[in-house]
């Protein structure tokens, strides 16, 4: 049963009902109902307690008269890494890393944080597939100067990890992965459409909101699909394909998409 705040919306067609049918009764697509959190007001007897007045309209400005301010850079101490991001991390942004199991994005992300500390930046890496001894003994293995220096948690619950955010203000964020975070407003299970959509938007308000550079680490499906909705795509400002195979010495590290920079570059890493 879903929970009193929820409902389920069809990924198709955006049809929505109040409990989960194997068969959208909207387009009659199956298995595309995702449940969804429902917003404060939005009961089917809510309507709006003004009448009469519409919305105020918004005066539109030429692209000629909006100002722009050039935020530096988060320099991550890896050549290769900031050439593809288009010259480091942007604080704010939210950065989304992809990759096959075990071809090396916690390694990298790790790794980046590792070189930001030592750097005096603040950092946080939240773990939620693996423990925080487990975090420490890769890191004792990459050797990296800074690396045990990396504040960590070890923690699945969203909001106990927005609510941490919002106390350490962090520079740099990893959420290692952002499909293992869960969402107690949700009743689906963790890495479901729902819970990801959910989990990604609230990240995505906090690390906005308080300037906070948000590195999610992604899985992808056995398509090299990234998993989980594809408005998740939509959500971040950039996309990044971790790609090798994990026999081989070489990866390589591409941008999908990036607002901040070109989608051009290519990093190309040896794992020893």
């Amino acid at each position: 049963m879903p929970r009193s705040g929820s409902s389920f919306v069809c990924s198709d067609c955006g049809h929505e009902s109040p409990r989960w049918e194997g068969r959208c009764s909207g387009c009659g697509e199956w298995n595309t109902l995702v449940e969804e959190r429902r917003p404060p007001g939005s009961g089917g007897g809510a309507r709006r307690a003004t009448s009469g007045a519409g919305p105020s309209p918004v005066r539109p400005v030429t692209l000629a008269a909006v100002e722009t301010s050039e935020q530096a850079r988060l320099g991550t101490g890896i050549g290769e890494l900031d050439a593809v991001l288009g010259g480091g991390i942007v604080p704010g942004s939210l950065v989304l890393i992809g990759g096959a199991p075990g071809i090396g994005k916690s390694t990298l992300t790790t790794m980046v944080l590792a070189n930001l500390v030592a750097a005096g930046r603040r950092a946080l890496y939240v773990s939620a597939e693996e423990s925080a001894a487990q975090v420490r003994l890769r890191a004792e293995r990459l050797g990296s100067r800074g690396a045990l220096d990396i504040p960590v948690i070890a923690e699945t619950d969203l909001h106990c990890v927005l609510a941490t955010l919002e106390h350490e203000r962090p520079e740099v964020c990893v959420i290692d992965s952002v499909q293992t975070l869960h969402s107690g407003e949700l009743s689906s299970a963790a890495g479901s459409v729902g819970q990801v959509r959910e989990v990604a938007g609230e990240i995505m308000r906090v690390a906005k909101s308080l300037g906070i550079a948000v590195l999610l680490v992604g899985h992808v499906t056995k398509e090299g699909n990234l998993a989980g909705p594809r408005v998740l795509e939509h959500i971040v400002d950039c996309v990044l394909q971790f790609e090798g195979e994990r026999e081989r010495t070489y990866r390589t590290v591409r941008a999908i998409k990036n607002r901040f920079g070109s989608t051009n570059e290519a990093g190309v890493f040896e794992m020893r």
